[in-house]
Order: structure tokens, then sequence, then C-alpha cells
């Protein structure tokens, strides 16, 4: 069911926006993606949700995507005008979002072969910065910081101290509590992260830029579809399970909608690196190309999974199954592959 406050809240946003020419409600990920994956009707986008806390058909949701994926200033910098406070909100917007549905039809076009430097570099650009500027990056910095300052805090009250120094700093904790204390961190702290998230992105764009190829992966069987998340780039490395995300080297996958899946492959050339690789799976390699993609965006999300309402469904359907290991005495049993594979599609994974 759809809420009726998202339109109220909706047609709220776009009057604010008029009035002050500011963006309060900032989306960390961008409905030009979202869309994608949603329902149309009467020219707004609604998609499907599920908190991963409580993963069951009965918690799926219909929301507009106006209401998903945001948080309030979260962008917004200091300044005296309003273009020094709408700077990161405006970059956002105006150099990676505007082209997004440019790019999408590039990706998802069987037709289309290659790519130019400036397509190129605007798809990696997308990429990155859709790593960068989720608000996992912050919310990990702060938990790891605030059990920092519990430990300080604790340590100043058996001390009598009403401050501690810190990298250099005093921080008076005079008249506060504990949450006072974190609240006012996170605030003057969030600006400075923001900025840095979108320096590193910068400087991983140049490098990825050097090598990094394309490559789309498309599901043809019906009923396999892809889901994505509020954190929706995936990044990982061939053999290795601790992975920085800044490594060049790093894999990083997309999903395009609930068929197509962009790799951004950091092994190209220069022969290669304007070819769009595309493969479009069926039977078995549809599955396990759907299941290993799912399994991720759940594994990756910080709230929500997000997609069509039959694909959450399905991912649901064979999340129980699919996470479930097999047994040394039941892998033992197994003489052959197709045996395994057999036993896959008994259970309805492939």
């Amino acid at each position: 069911m759809t809420d009726d406050r998202d339109m109220k809240r909706t047609k709220e946003e776009k009057k604010e926006n008029v009035r002050t020419n500011e963006v309060k409600r900032q989306h960390y990920v961008p409905r030009t993606y979202l869309k994608h994956f949603s329902k149309e009707r009467s020219n707004e986008f609604f998609i499907s949700v599920i908190p991963i806390n409580d993963c069951s058909e009965n918690n799926i949701k219909e929301i507009n995507i106006t209401n998903m994926c945001l948080e309030k200033n979260l962008y917004t910098l200091p300044g005296s005008t309003v273009q020094q406070r709408m700077f990161i909100e405006k970059f956002y917007s105006d150099e990676i979002e505007s082209h997004y549905d440019r790019i999408y039809s590039i990706l998802t076009d069987p037709n289309k072969k290659t790519v130019s430097q400036e397509e190129r570099q605007l798809i990696i650009s997308t990429v990155v910065t859709m790593l960068y500027r989720t608000t996992k990056w912050k919310n990990v910095h702060n938990e790891l910081m605030m059990r920092v300052f519990d430990n300080l805090f604790s340590l100043c009250e058996q001390t009598g101290k009403d401050y501690f120094i810190y990298e250099g700093e005093k921080k008076s904790i005079a008249g506060k509590t504990l949450k006072d204390f974190h609240n006012e961190y996170k605030l003057e702290n969030r600006p400075a992260q923001m900025l840095i998230q979108l320096d590193l992105a910068f400087k991983l764009i140049q490098l990825r830029s050097l090598r990094d190829g394309i490559y789309v992966a498309k599901l043809e069987d019906g009923n396999h579809e892809f889901i994505t998340s509020d954190n929706p780039v995936i990044y990982q490395k061939l053999g290795q399970e601790q992975t920085m995300p800044f490594d060049p080297e790093n894999i990083l996958k997309l999903p395009l909608d609930s068929k197509h899946l962009l790799y951004l492959m950091p092994y190209a050339d220069k022969q290669t690196c304007h070819i769009i690789s595309r493969n479009t799976a069926n039977g078995a390699n549809c599955s396990s190309e759907k299941l290993v993609s799912n399994y991720e965006q759940f594994c990756n999300s910080e709230r929500f999974i997000l997609g069509t309402e039959s694909s959450l469904k399905g991912y649901l359907a064979l999340k129980e199954i699919s996470e479930r290991p097999i047994t040394d005495e039941k892998f033992s049993k197994f003489s052959s592959f197709e045996e395994i594979l057999k036993d896959f599609k008994d259970l309805g994974l492939v």
C-alpha cells in the first residue's frame, strides 16, 4: 500500500525548494537511479521496500522515491549564501544525476557496442560517486568515534574532569550528557565528512579512468530479477576477503534495473576500455547471476533492500535456502557437478 503521507511530503518539499532555492531533504541514492526499479503513476515513481531487520512479505511497502534514501541537510555546508551551502548537493544534481538517464540508455541498449571517452568518464564518475555519497561511510565512522568518546567520557567522570584531550584538541564535556556530546560531534563533523567523501571519489575516479572496462550482464529468463538497496555499489577484489574501497583494482558492481547489472572491471587496456562487453545470462547462469547479486545487495545494505514487488518476493522466497550452508556430510555425497546442479534445481535455486 502507498502511504498518502508520501504525496503530502513531496508537495511540501517542492514548495520549500521553490521558495528558498535550497534543498533540505537530500537523497544519498539518486532518484534518477531508483526510478528504474519503480512503477510510474501520475508522473510519480513508487518503489517496493523491505527493512533488512525484519525481512518478510508482510513488511513489503510501496514508497514514493521522493521519500526514499534521504537525510535532511546531509550535504549542506556552512556558508552565508545558498551557493556555498548547496555546493555538494548541486554538484551531485548537475554533474551526475542530470546525466543518469543518458548513461542508463547507453548501458541497457544491446546495440550500443562502444562508448566515447566522455561517456566512459561519465559512467565511471556516476558509479564511484554513488559508492561514496551514501550515509554508510559517515555512519561507520561515527559509530567508531562514539565508542572512543564513550571511553573518554567515562574516564572523565571517574577522574572528575570536565574535558579530555583528543588529537591535541581540548574537548569540553561540561554540562553535557554523553548523548549531547555525541549529537554535537555528529553535527559539527558532518560537513567535513561529506567533503572528504567527495574528495575520495574524485581521486578514485581519476585512478579508475586509466584502466576501467565496462561489462553489462542481462538476465534473460523472465522470472529472474535483480534487487538493489540503500547502498547499491558493491566493491570486491578477486581472491581477497578484506577489500579496501579506495583500491582502484576492485571490481565495482551496480544493478541498473531488475534485468541489468553493470560491472566496472579494472583490467582493460587502451584498445578495449571503450568497448561495452555484454552477456545475456540464461538457465543456470541466469540464476547464479541473480542469486549472487541479490545476496550482495542484502549484505551491503544499511537499512533497506529495494526493487519491484516481484523481485523482493522472489528474493525472500529463496533467501533462507540460498543462505543455508551445505553440510560436510551432504557435500561428500555429491560425486559430480551434475549432482550438485540437480540439487540446486530441486531447491529452486536454478
